[in-house]
């Protein structure tokens, strides 16, 4: 798990996960039969991928994903933002001084 930063004490944000990794059907007749299904999980959230190659393989290839988001939650050492819409700007002043 990730704790949050400064700006939010106390917050933990829960790292990305392997559910599981198991082999299924290609998804088409022609594709082979090499194929695996993985399933990634944070918190409650669950993402769902194919890959084709050995078990070994495709089990390197979902830690190299995992550690990718893992690695988006921590950008110089504070929870990753993505870029999303700005914040809105302090409210001008008008008036007379």
């Amino acid at each position: 798990m990730v704790k949050g930063d400064s700006t939010t004490p106390g917050v933990v944000v829960e790292s990305y996960r392997v559910i599981s990794i198991e082999r299924t059907t290609a998804p088409s007749v022609d594709a082979g039969d090499d194929w695996f299904m993985y399933r990634i999980a944070q918190g409650k959230n669950t993402a769902t991928g194919y890959r084709r190659g050995t078990r070994e393989d495709v089990g390197a290839e979902v830690e190299r994903i995992i550690d990718g988001l893992n690695m988006r939650l921590l950008v110089k050492g504070h929870r990753y933002r993505s870029a999303g819409r700005p914040p809105k700007p302090p409210p001008r002043q008008t008036g007379s001084d």
